[in-house]
């Protein structure tokens, strides 16, 4: 697969992610809905990656892939945000309560509106592999 249709796969599977987490919020999902703010970003990022480095590393580590990416500084306060959901709000044994009890609307809201930034922030990248989809 050549690394445009596979930034364009990760960066459709990103912005599902993001919809799904809004949704689990709205069913008060809230486990889920940081788990895949955390996704979205995590598959946002291996777009960029693809798409301007054209391999994708196997790591769930977003801070490591902002990193190799070279991100602003401005991105990574976000990142931290939810840089530790990808397994906090999925393992039992992680935290002294399971991860549906660990999270609630307002620490999830704040997850997703930490990925919705990371998304804005990253606008410009995300127009780049769109529009080379066009070309």
């Amino acid at each position: 697969m050549n690394r445009t249709v596979s930034a364009k796969n990760w960066l459709s599977q990103a912005k599902h992610d993001l919809d799904m987490a809004e949704q689990n919020l709205k069913i008060l999902g809230f486990d889920i809905c940081a788990f895949l703010s955390h996704q979205s970003v995590e598959k946002l990022l291996k777009s960029i990656y693809a798409f301007e480095l054209g391999t994708i590393p196997r790591t769930h580590h977003i801070i490591d892939l902002a990193n190799e990416l070279i991100l602003p500084e401005s991105i990574m306060q976000s990142l931290l945000e939810i840089s530790g959901d990808y397994t906090l709000s999925r393992y039992p044994d992680f935290n002294e309560i399971p991860p549906f009890e660990a999270y609630n609307k307002e620490i999830s809201l704040e997850k997703l509106t930490a990925a919705q930034r990371i998304f804005t922030m990253l606008n410009e990248k995300i127009i780049n592999i769109e529009e080379s989809l066009e070309k």
